[in-house]
This record gives C-alpha cells, structure tokens and sequence, in this order.
C-alpha cells in the first residue's frame, strides 16, 4: 500500500497543490494537523483538504478558530493574523475543523502507530535533541510508533523502544529550506520528499492581507528562505530555542 502523510500546510494553497502534483496518486492520505493559520488561504485549503478525503487530526491552529467561535463574534477590522484566519472560513469550514479527532490510530511500516499534531505536552521536538527529552514526552504513548506534525521538521527517531517520527511542514518549512516536505509510506518504508513551489505566488497573497509591517517583512523573508531568527533556531544543550520549548525541556 502507497500511503501519503502530509502536515501542517498552514493556509499555504500553493505549497499544498505542489505536493499534491508531486506525491501522485497513494491510496491513502493521512493528514497530520494545521490546515490554516498564519497563511493566505485558508478557506481554500479547508475546502481542498476536505474534498480530499483523507484521514485527519485536528491542529493547533484548527483548534484556535474553533476558540474563536466560542466568542461568539467577527471583528469588521481583525486584531490578528488568527482574527483574519476566522473572518475567511464559512460555517461548514468550521464544522469541518470541529469533527477533526485528536488522534487516530494506524498500522505504519507495519507496525501499530498512533497519529496526532504533537505529543502531549510537547510543544516542538527538534532533530538534535536526546534521548531524555523524547522520553519524556513519548512515554505516555499507547503505541510503539508516534507520527505528528507540529515541529516543522523531518524527525525519525527511536527512543527506548519508541519510535517518533515528524512530518515536515508544507507550509512554514523551518530547516532553511523553502520548499514543501511531505512522506511517502510504500512497503513498509518512509521516504521524506522536497518539492519546490510558487513561494512568490504565497508571497504576493500574503502581502494582500495587510498584515503590520514589520511583521510582513519578517514573514516574507520566512517564506523566502525557510528560515526565521526564533523558529528555525536549532538545538543546542543549555542554549534557549524559543519560550514555548525552553519551559517544556527544563521539565526533564
């Protein structure tokens, strides 16, 4: 069975029919999380995602517009990029994100895995990182294969008998590479893949939203060159990564 594992497109329509044209034809698609937010097309590629049928978990960012929701409004001026993210999805987009599951379960090369967005509590995982901080986010899985999304990063790794593997981002590559990373599960393997797309196409929708800025030249440049001074920041023992990462490693 040829199976196609893609993750966190992040409202980036052009990197996603990339990988789409690339991949070719699986006979099932799994997709791991972070359909929207901090991108120009949302809408477009809820609507994509859907008519794709493919097995999917809901992200963090899917799960800030359903915040959202909760409030109850729409601000004719939004506050925020997530603010704008909601103004563009319709109401089926969000019964959509809703009927997401946390978690599905899957065999993967063979073997029993669960699939979600990240482990719990962990807020990214990095490549360079040891065995202990994995452990101790990978020891409350119920299956000896966790697959995410979320870290933006090709990871395959074993640790204490567990294996952790992440999907790269369609979307917000953040390994100094712009092109668009997706999988392939084919026999019992997986095979990263890196495809090349109009990033000056989601450049010029991402300059229409009107977004601060200062913010929109560091965001364009994060497009550019799949590399932002905080989140592509790599893994260095007792160096800080970034606030979120910083407060979840000093708990190992």
């Amino acid at each position: 069975m040829t199976r196609l594992w893609i993750a966190d497109v992040h409202a980036n329509l052009a990197a996603f029919e990339a990988v789409l044209a690339d991949a070719g034809t699986a006979e099932e698609m799994v997709y791991l999380g972070d359909i929207v937010g901090f991108g120009p097309r949302p809408a477009e590629c809820v609507e994509l995602l859907m008519r794709l049928g493919a097995r999917a978990v809901r992200g963090n960012h899917d799960a800030s517009m359903l915040a959202i929701r909760k409030l109850g409004e729409r601000h004719a001026n939004p506050r925020d990029w997530d603010e704008w993210t909601f103004n563009q999805l319709s109401g089926a987009h969000l019964v959509f994100l809703e009927s997401l599951p946390a978690a599905v379960e899957v065999d993967f090369c063979r073997v029993p895995a669960t699939v979600t967005h990240h482990p719990a509590g962990a807020p990214y995982l990095h490549p360079d990182m040891p065995d202990a901080v994995y452990s101790g986010f990978l020891e409350k899985a119920r299956r000896p294969t966790l697959i995410c999304g979320h870290s933006h990063r090709e990871i395959d790794r074993m640790v204490n008998g567990r294996r952790y593997v992440c999907i790269p981002s369609i979307g917000q590559p953040r390994n100094g590479d712009p092109r668009a990373g997706y999988a392939i599960e084919c026999d019992g393997a997986i095979e990263f893949r890196y495809v090349a797309y109009d990033v000056e196409r989601t450049v010029r929708e991402t300059a229409a939203i009107g977004l601060d800025e200062q913010f929109l030249e560091r965001w364009l440049k994060f497009l550019r060159t799949g590399h932002d001074g905080e989140w592509s920041r790599d893994y260095v023992p007792g160096k800080p990564v970034n606030k979120w990462l910083d407060a979840a490693i000093a708990r190992f």
